[in-house]
């Protein structure tokens, strides 16, 4: 009795190993492959964000002037409307640039409203060339005040440094720095592209400034000195 429950258990233990051995062999790939791991939001944020300008020799510079027809740019406080002396800016950069040998592409050049994707497709139509864009600020606190520039990816820095240390020149407000944004125009464009916000329209001091057009001459000159100096140390 007992040598034949060994008997039965031995023939019992071959059929499990074949039977295991048969699943083994030709079992579909992909039931034994591990799933490949998704990659982290972190890591899919990374890649969507990057963006890639070298610095190199430009020859002309997309000018964006901020805002425009029905959307007036800032916000109910503003003491002056952004989308004018925006324009206005824009306008005598234009000029100055074009004394200094560089061609100028205006993605407005009158009060019309004109889409970010538009802007952005403007500047990108154009690989010979940087994108300066002019906006002035706004705050829900009236003591808000100065100047500053923004820019997105790492080789626009010394561009975007070169325009905030000439704007602070401008003005008797505060020197609100150089930063980093992810603004449509910034981060869209495959090109250089920096933002200055020239003053807070929602402050008295910086309203006043911006009133002057001597001033808003003067805001121009200096950005296109910063971005003469940055053409020829490109050269």
């Amino acid at each position: 009795m007992k040598a034949s429950l060994v008997r039965c258990f031995s023939r019992a233990s071959k059929l499990i190993l074949v039977l295991t051995l048969s699943l083994a062999i030709f079992a579909p790939a992909e039931l034994s492959a591990q799933p490949k791991p998704l990659p982290s939001k972190r890591n899919r944020s990374t890649r969507l964000v990057h963006k890639s300008a070298p610095a190199r020799p430009f020859s002309t510079v997309v000018i964006d002037a901020g805002h425009g027809g029905v959307d007036q740019g800032g916000i109910r406080q503003n003491i002056v409307s952004e989308k004018n002396v925006a324009l206005d800016v824009a306008q005598r950069l234009e000029k100055f640039l074009r004394k200094a040998g560089l061609r100028t592409v205006m993605t407005r050049s009158d009060d019309r409203f004109v889409t970010l994707d538009r802007r952005v497709s403007i500047a990108n139509a154009h690989h010979d060339a940087i994108f300066m864009s002019i906006h002035f600020n706004s705050a829900r606190w009236a003591r808000a005040r100065g100047v500053e520039t923004f820019h997105f990816a790492p080789s626009e820095a010394t561009l975007a440094h070169r325009i905030q240390r000439n704007l602070v020149a401008t003005t008797t407000g505060d020197d609100r720095g150089v930063k980093r944004a992810r603004f449509r125009v910034l981060r869209q464009t495959k090109i250089r592209a920096v933002l200055a916000e020239c003053g807070f329209l929602t402050n008295p001091q910086d309203a006043a400034l911006a009133r002057n057009a001597r001033y808003r001459a003067k805001i121009a000159q200096q950005i296109s000195r910063a971005i003469v100096e940055d053409r020829n140390s490109l050269r």
